[in-house]
């Protein structure tokens, strides 16, 4: 589906939006219109040489468009792009960051913010009950993964975080878990009119024998049989809800790793 018949979609219906688009990676042609608004050079090259002022960045670097989803985030009348940038930010930050952009029509573009450390290319569209788009991202870090909902119409973007799976075997730690995020996808509208969630996980936990004091990533990891589990999500236009059938299988899944859930939500 081409960007412009996306762009369509999006000012026609809202309820459209979600179920047409999400994120990939521009065309040079794409990336050469996004990043007119956000440097100089970007329109001849297609990356942002020097590193543009607003990041944190040494000089030399360059800022690299990985990957753009357009969605009505910011106003339900309003399209938006959110592109997903490497480079140009240090390791605490990610090596990267995003960049809000506001359509004015005839191929132009707006800069409206820039998210440092937040890295936006995993993300799916879900519909919000006032007919803007909300984003559900993958957030990874060293040997972790959590979904989180994001409202990129606050300043603080967070709405809420379903879960935390983490491989923490890499620590030394003397016990701890080994889970993965498999899959997690989108899935068709229920009653209610919202398209749900579904997510697989894998998960083991493990403890290190034979391990010495002075070194304490020696040893042998004495694993639990690793289990698949497919945890299912209702969605009310707000927030996640597990199913009654999900929730039962949070008690193997804690037992593994006690931090992997949270109730979360500040909207």
């Amino acid at each position: 589906m081409s960007r412009y018949v996306v762009l369509l979609l999006l000012m026609m219906s809202p309820s459209l939006a979600w179920a047409a688009y999400s994120g990939h990676r521009p065309t040079l042609g794409e990336v050469r219109e996004l990043l007119s608004s956000v440097c100089s050079s970007g329109v001849v090259t297609g990356a942002c040489t020097p590193c543009p002022a607003f990041t944190r960045a040494t000089a030399g670097k360059s800022l690299l468009l990985e990957s753009v989803v357009y969605g009505q985030f910011t106003h339900a009348h309003q399209t938006d792009a959110l592109l997903e940038f490497s480079g140009c930010e240090a390791p605490v930050s990610n090596y990267g960051g995003s960049v809000l952009l506001r359509w004015q029509g005839r191929g132009r573009w707006t800069f409206s913010r820039y998210l440092m450390g937040y890295r936006a290319g995993d993300c799916l569209n879900y519909p919000a009950r006032d007919g803007r788009d909300l984003m559900l991202c993958k957030e990874e870090n060293t040997g972790s993964a959590s979904l989180v909902l994001n409202d990129f119409s606050r300043e603080d973007r967070f709405v809420q975080a379903l879960f935390y799976v983490e491989d923490s075997s890499a620590t030394c730690s003397p016990f701890g878990s080994v889970q993965k995020l498999l899959e997690w996808k989108q899935v068709k509208a229920t009653a209610g009119g919202y398209p749900g969630l579904w997510v697989t996980v894998a998960s083991a936990a493990y403890q290190r024998l034979n391990a010495k004091v002075d070194a304490p990533c020696t040893g042998t990891l004495a694993l639990t049989k690793s289990r698949t589990y497919t945890l299912e999500y209702s969605f009310d236009g707000h927030l996640f809800r597990p199913t009654a059938a999900t929730e039962k299988l949070f008690g193997p899944l804690l037992k593994d790793n006690p931090d992997m859930f949270y109730e979360g939500g500040n909207g």
